[in-house]
């Protein structure tokens, strides 16, 4: 994610608004002067309906230059930077008010939306639209080309798996070029993850408190993938003469299966060179391999019903389970007598008959600082003394079991710790679900992209691992886990999969642990030496008088599909000294370093950094325009 000198001319002439079509697609508008509006609750709803005002939003002031070093930059590059301070002060509004729209569609991937029924026209069953990644993300592309073309920007839908818009010679038109040596392309996507447990805000409504708005995807990746729209713009509106064409491209399943990119590079050629805007920045030159995990556990009696969490690659923040034939007295008791973590994190609803457990949400790829509630919700059940006795055996196995995973954080407790200069491997047990259709080796968590279009998927399914588990089971008679790995770019997944394997059949047996499925991101890497990190690096020293070297993550982003690209903000969450040199926060004071992040309950951004964002990547798109072939 992240992610001049004269207002905009809102232009008179309007090309008929026709449906967004796949790429070209038809009709471009031109508009888009800013607003006014209130705080609090942004009404994106009203806001369609009126296409006005919500209200009075206090928008914060963009940071006019504080930012800038100015002696680090050319006096062409000042003068670009002053004319850009001006433009956004001029649309701050507006970017306010479409970030409200976009907020305001709960735009969830389902990769298995089309199945096999549609494999020949993209998933095209729901009003006509290609709706391959479901009609949620379909809506969602509705929503954001009906505002790029209010921007004047001709938007692109490649098939329902992404969408586009382009700028070359000062214009966007629908039948530019897509992709090739000639193209520079910033990518974000549109699609969330579930809003999870433990808002305190609205996830689905734009709020604004102080500097911040709050609302799923506004720092991840929405926010940013607007801040690039922004940046097209500029580049047309303040004259910046390019040799590349830059297209702004946002994707609609990356936070699932990265499907998204996966076809529209089946329908597209990638762009020369791709800057990533789903990120921290500097310059993020290499991922951890990433493997998405399901296994099974068995699912007696009380846990028969359980789920909690939301997504794998999320730590949950909240869990809680129903508990037949318990006494309530004896759960009060075994919290009371029980350790200070329990003590601290687990609640007993007396009228409820339900226990709940306390945790701190967060990013499977960045763990410091979160508390997963299925791992204290298992470890009370397994460690209280509640479930001993002969009643509950099985019950008792299965608390086990889930403890033992969830609390695996490392990896270690499954045997495949590791680490090199990326850092150590990372483990989440991110959701989990009653089974409602029997678990088997060969389902679980299949891609969806198995197919002849897009080849196997780098992972695998090995039915011949798993021996006489490989048998469908009941339906409910199990547990379906859900689990994410982020493993260091040195790593090797296959390798690192069948430790897995090894050490979940020396389990305890009566623990019936299986894997039931494994898929494979590899690492991703580019050299942190070459022309292109070269150049970002320098372009935000020099915009930040600082000294910021290029790094590595656990998270995963596009970079890992595309055949030249980086990752390079547009986020400053854990860059609180040049978020200050900017003029503003990166997160609210009140807030832990985990809490209100990505993937996190109240998902919050300072608006005012992902404008100073934008001017950031005006600068490196025009040192890169230069340094490129």
């Amino acid at each position: 994610m992240s992610d001049a000198g004269v207002m905009e001319d809102v232009a008179e002439d309007t090309l008929a608004e026709t449906a967004v079509e796949d790429c070209p697609s038809a009709g471009v508008g031109r508009g888009g002067a800013g607003i006014d509006g209130t705080a609090g609750v942004i009404d994106a709803a009203a806001l369609d309906a009126s296409g006005d005002t919500c209200g009075s939003i206090e928008t914060m002031p963009v940071a006019a230059g504080s930012a800038v070093d100015a002696s680090r930059l050319t006096d062409a590059e000042r003068a670009l930077m002053t004319r850009a301070d001006q433009w956004l002060a001029a649309h701050a509004d507006e970017f306010e008010r479409t970030l409200a729209r976009w907020v305001a569609v709960p735009s969830i991937c389902d990769d298995g939306y089309a199945g096999g029924e549609a494999a020949d026209d993209g998933g095209a069953a729901n009003d006509g639209r290609p709706t391959p990644l479901g009609p949620a993300v379909a809506d969602m592309f509705d929503v954001a080309s009906e505002d790029m073309r209010a921007m004047g920007l001709a938007p692109c839908n490649h098939g329902g798996y992404a969408l586009s818009a382009a700028v070359e010679s000062g214009d966007s038109r629908f039948d530019l070029e897509v992709g090739g040596e000639d193209e520079i392309a910033l990518v974000g996507h549109l699609d969330v993850v579930p809003a999870g447990d433990g808002w305190t805000r609205p996830p689905f409504a734009l709020t604004r408190e102080g500097e911040f708005v709050f609302g799923r995807g506004v720092h991840d990746c929405k926010g940013p993938s607007l801040v690039n729209l922004f940046v097209l713009r500029m580049i047309r509106d303040l004259d910046v003469p390019m040799r590349h064409r830059v297209r702004a491209l946002m994707g609609g399943g990356e936070e699932t299966r990265m499907n998204d990119l996966r076809g529209y590079l089946a329908r597209e050629q990638a762009a020369g060179f791709s800057l990533v805007t789903d990120g921290p920045f500097p310059v993020n030159y290499g991922q951890k391999g990433i493997l998405q995990i399901t296994m099974s556990v068995p699912a007696p009696g009380i846990w028969r019903h359980f789920a909690a969490g939301s997504a794998a690659n999320a730590v949950p923040g909240e869990a809680s389970i129903e508990l037949s034939g318990i006494s309530g007295v004896a759960v009060e008791s075994a919290i009371a007598e029980s350790s200070e973590r329990y003590r601290e994190t687990v609640r007993w609803d007396a009228a409820a008959r339900t226990l709940h457990a306390q945790g701190i949400a967060g990013h499977a790829a960045f763990q410091d600082g979160t508390v997963s509630a299925i791992m204290l919700l298992t470890g009370f059940l397994a460690e209280s003394g509640l479930l001993d006795g002969p009643d509950h055996v099985a019950e008792l196995a299965t608390a086990r079991a889930l403890f033992a995973i969830a609390q695996s954080k490392d990896g270690r407790g499954l045997g495949i710790a590791c680490e090199d200069e990326s850092g150590p491997l990372s483990f989440n047990l991110g959701r989990v679900m009653p089974d409602a259709e029997g678990v088997s080796e060969t389902d679980g968590n299949a891609d969806p992209l198995n197919s002849a279009e897009f080849g196997a998927p780098n992972g695998s399914v090995g039915a011949e691992a798993s021996g006489d588990n490989a048998s469908a089971e009941t339906p409910g008679e199990r547990l379906r886990l859900q689990c994410d790995s982020r493993y260091p770019v040195s790593g090797n997944g296959p390798d690192i999969e069948r430790t897995l394997r090894a050490t979940v059949a020396a389990m305890p047996a009566d623990w019936d642990v299986r894997v039931e499925s494994v898929h494979d991101e590899p690492a991703y890497r580019i050299d942190p030496d070459g022309v292109e990190c070269r150049t970002l690096t320098r372009a935000f020293n020099d915009f930040f008088d600082a000294d910021k070297q290029p790094f590595t993550m656990g998270g995963g982003t596009h970079s890992r599909l595309l055949p030249r690209s980086v990752t390079f903000g547009a986020d400053f969450w854990y860059m609180e000294d040049i978020a200050r040199k900017a003029g503003h926060p990166a997160k609210p004071a009140s807030m832990g370093e985990d809490e209100g992040g990505a993937h996190s309950a109240d998902e919050c951004v300072n608006t005012a950094n992902l404008l100073t964002a934008a001017k950031l990547y005006l600068l490196a798109l025009t040192r890169l325009d230069g340094m490129l072939e």
